[in-house]
């Protein structure tokens, strides 16, 4: 938790987002262009299932994970939090794969496919395997940078050594598993040690659960939801707007990103910090607010003036449909910084998800209300407003939850009261 410790951290976790950027950047104008719209609207829905299965069966952990391990006495507690999260994860393998079955029994696109709908259920299954959280909050960054970077180039190489044609579209979920399963054995065998047996208790797994239950309502429901918005779509339009939305969505999810490698560092720093200095962690938030709001906002408008230009010049002809619904989607960038800057910075260091779950779960119901008919009439259009409207209704509800309880004005030092809450019951509905 050292200012240089954190400095050289948040550096090298920044090195591998450096990669992780460039990743899509150059493989979706390479599937655009070898697969075409339909090829490609395939990957995405593909895809967005995959990284569905993940958000289920990650359930939150990660965030509950790093600060349990950051405020771990020893090694041998730090092993008992590592053996209870690859249990809980085993036990939920089993709803998931159920869910994954009768998603690819319902969608156009992979219910005639049906192995290929296996492989991409399993790649879900695997990523949710993620270990990196513990890797960064034992201060391993760069360890998992480098796992990271493996990962890239595997996938990139295998990807474009194996799929040149239209017709190879079937290669592509077989290689995005190896790859997966790759990195994956390379993570944990850079953690061998610190496991103290594989299995935990029943007990245990059903505790984690329970504690990462709040989370994952907040961060899960929304983020689950708008993970699977691409592959709901496959279910009612297609293959040619699954690829009008699914560009705009990839473009929006990376932006987004940008977040995620700050907050592996920054989380816990601010968490450590909220039980010492609550005046400073604050003010750390706020510099964190003012940093990527002004860059979500730089970025929408730099979209909205070049997207005309960009999308069919990097993706070449049929994708001109992805324009308008990149420009309305890009709103989505600003608005999800103040959420997630409010939820990850402030709320979840002080254990106050009461609030999170509430609007996470109104968001994911407003957006699934509005996702269903207007996807259905506008397709990818329809399907991009849905987005926006979720994300408003989770702002709105965060903030005005916020302001009742006076939790605002302590973020902002504006006369509130400064103490922090004892717990999340403090907080009124």
């Amino acid at each position: 938790m050292r200012p240089l410790s954190s400095r050289t951290q948040l550096a090298a976790v920044y090195l591998a987002y450096a990669f992780r950027y460039l990743y899509p950047l150059i493989m979706l104008p390479y599937y655009g262009r070898v697969l075409g719209a339909n090829g490609y609207g395939t990957v995405l829905a593909g895809t967005s299932l995959a990284n569905s299965l993940w958000l289920f069966v990650s359930f939150g952990f990660p965030t509950v994970g790093s600060r349990d391990t950051v405020h771990a006495a020893d090694a041998e507690q730090r092993a008992e939090i590592l053996k209870v999260h690859v249990t809980t994860r085993l036990l939920l393998c089993v709803p998931a794969m159920i869910v994954g079955l009768v998603a690819i029994c319902l969608s156009l696109t992979f219910r005639s496919r049906p192995l290929t709908g296996a492989i991409v259920i399993a790649m879900g299954l695997v990523a949710a395997f993620n270990v990196g959280w513990f890797l960064v909050s034992t201060g391993r960054a760069l360890v998992s940078v480098w796992i990271e970077v493996i990962g890239f180039a595997l996938s990139f190489l295998l990807i474009v050594g194996f799929v040149h044609h239209a017709s190879d579209v079937a290669r592509v979920f077989p290689l995005l598993l190896v790859s997966s399963c790759i990195q994956l054995a390379l993570a944990y065998w850079m953690i061998r040690a610190d496991f103290r047996g594989m299995l935990a208790s029943l007990r245990a797994a059903v505790d984690l659960i329970r504690k990462s239950t709040t989370i994952f309502i907040y961060g899960g429901t929304s983020v689950l939801l708008t993970g699977a918005s691409t592959f709901l779509l496959s279910t009612m339009a297609s293959q040619t707007e699954v690829s009008a939305f699914g560009i705009p969505e990839r473009l929006i999810a990376a932006g987004l990103s940008l977040m995620s490698p700050a907050a592996q560092i920054l989380v816990p720093k601010v968490t450590y910090m909220v039980s010492r200095d609550t005046r400073e962690a604050n003010r750390l938030t706020r510099r964190i607010f003012v940093f990527f709001f002004s860059g979500a906002a730089l970025g929408a408008l730099a979209t909205i003036t070049l997207s005309g230009w960009l999308i069919p010049h990097v993706f070449g002809v049929g994708f001109e449909r992805s324009v308008p619904v990149l420009n309305l989607m890009v709103l989505v960038l600003p608005i999800s910084v103040c959420t997630q800057v409010l939820g990850m910075y402030f709320l979840v260091p002080r254990k106050l998800e009461r609030l999170l779950a509430r609007s996470g779960v109104l968001s994911a119901i407003v957006n699934l209300a509005c996702a269903v008919p207007l996807a259905s009439h506008w397709g990818a259009l329809g399907m991009a407003s849905a987005r926006l409207i979720g994300e408003l209704t989770m702002l709105t509800v965060l903030a005005s939850g916020m302001w009742r309880a006076q939790l605002l004005a302590e973020l902002f030092e504006t006369g509130g009261k400064l103490a922090m809450p004892a717990n999340d019951n403090t907080i009124r509905s």
